[in-house]
């Protein structure tokens, strides 16, 4: 039985800095791997990578969460360029601010943000005018785009070890509704211990999940009214 492995705000330093952009992960998952056509609405989409980029800056030990707001713990730079115009943007607030205003401000450029971090690290291309509908952007490698979420469902589906940023994967696939996606990559229901691992997570990354559903659910309720 899989647990998540570190108990701790972060990693341990147990995984290179490209493991931990949760950000790139969430964004292919949320997209046809063959087609790039979006599987979330706009609004969804980016309330999900919004939560995905905070996600980043607690594993990277930047920040953390503290009774629901965004708090700074170190100033040093963030190995990564986005990871670090968002730290910076936290780091400039004279008060912490609570994590749902956080992901409603991070939610309006979200995803052209990480798409162009994809873009620069050779992962998406913008697509053609003649097929731009699809959602902009065009995965370079076919195997490397189906991957994440292939990677998670057999994970969930053997009921193996996950690594920690994949577990907050798991939370933010389900809070963005890309729950069926998975279930059909896993050939089975992977629910259970889905949400056992989710409830194993480190209390700041687990309100990061929280409130990222919790704000992904008000957004679906408003755009049914």
């Amino acid at each position: 039985m899989g647990t998540a492995v570190d108990s701790t705000n972060g990693t341990g330093g147990a995984l290179a800095p490209r493991e931990l952009l949760l950000a790139d992960d969430l964004f292919l998952a949320a997209h046809d791997d063959v087609s790039g056509k979006p599987r979330l609405p706009a609004r969804a989409a980016g309330l999900g990578l919004a939560a995905a980029l905070l996600g980043e800056l607690v594993m990277f030990r930047r920040i953390t969460l503290r009774r629901g707001d965004v708090v700074v713990l170190e100033k040093g730079p963030v190995p990564d360029a986005l990871a670090h115009l968002v730290f910076e943007e936290v780091r400039r607030e004279p008060e912490p601010a609570p994590v749902w205003d956080w992901l409603t401000y991070l939610a309006e450029d979200a995803y052209q943000r990480v798409a162009e971090r994809m873009v620069r690290q050779g992962l998406l291309a913008p697509q053609t005018k003649r097929l731009r509908r699809a959602g902009g952007y065009q995965p370079v490698d076919l195997n490397a785009a189906a991957w994440p979420l292939v990677r998670l469902a057999q994970k969930l589906a053997r009921e193996e070890p996950v690594v920690l940023p994949d577990i907050v994967l798991a939370g933010l696939v389900r809070a963005t509704g890309l729950n069926p996606y998975l279930r059909a990559a896993a050939l089975a229901d992977v629910t259970t211990y889905q949400q056992r691992l989710v409830a194993q997570l480190p209390t700041p990354l687990r309100v990061l999940v929280a409130e990222a559903e919790g704000a992904v659910g008000e957004a679906v309720l408003r755009r049914r009214r």
